[in-house]
């Protein structure tokens, strides 16, 4: 419950996460580690009829709940398809995605090369890749601290994957908003 709350919302919100990143209607995104979907729904109001979102997670009981908070939005299902997978081998179709958006998720990535293989994989040359994270300060909620990645050295990973910071914003008071592009090859 506390994953979809108004209280999360207040710690960073969703909205003004894609908007600055530039989501606009009919895009095709992806929430690489949907869970519950607090950031897929809004991707969802977002993109509209004519968009579509991929909503990867591989925990089902999280996609399960993910159904039903589709379902009480009120947000067309058929917009949003939903992905029973680990994020580094989605299935999403090669360069379809505009925008990608890994929320909470860069700190556990296990394997971050395969990972950023496949966010290459399914984006765009265009797309907007968005790295939403927890700050590296001692917070009472959030992962322990020696697990995060302050914004410069989620900059690093990033840059050493291929995609270049363009904008970063504070999204919040816990977290910090990457905005990057992929970079391009010569």
């Amino acid at each position: 419950k506390f994953l979809m709350s108004e209280e999360r919302k207040q710690w960073y919100n969703p909205e003004t996460i894609f908007k600055c990143a530039g989501a606009t209607k009919g895009m095709t995104m992806a929430d690489l580690g949907s869970g519950p979907g607090f950031f897929t729904i809004p991707m969802a109001q977002i993109t509209g009829e004519k968009g579509l979102v991929y909503a990867v997670d591989s925990n089902q009981s999280m996609l399960d709940s993910l159904k039903e908070n589709i379902a009480k939005s009120g947000v067309n299902p058929k917009v949003i398809k939903i992905v029973n997978s680990d994020v580094c081998h989605t299935g999403i179709p090669i360069e379809s995605v505009d925008l990608v958006l890994f929320a909470n998720v860069l700190h556990e990535v296990d394997d971050r090369k395969a990972f950023f293989q496949e966010v290459k994989r399914i984006s765009k040359v265009t797309a907007y890749i968005v790295d939403v994270d927890w700050k590296k300060i001692k917070t009472e909620h959030g992962p322990p601290l020696e697990s995060r990645l302050s914004e410069n050295e989620a900059r690093q990973v990033l840059s050493e994957n291929g995609f270049t910071a363009v904008k970063q914003t504070d999204a919040g008071p816990y977290h910090y908003e990457l905005i990057c592009k992929p970079k391009v090859q010569s």
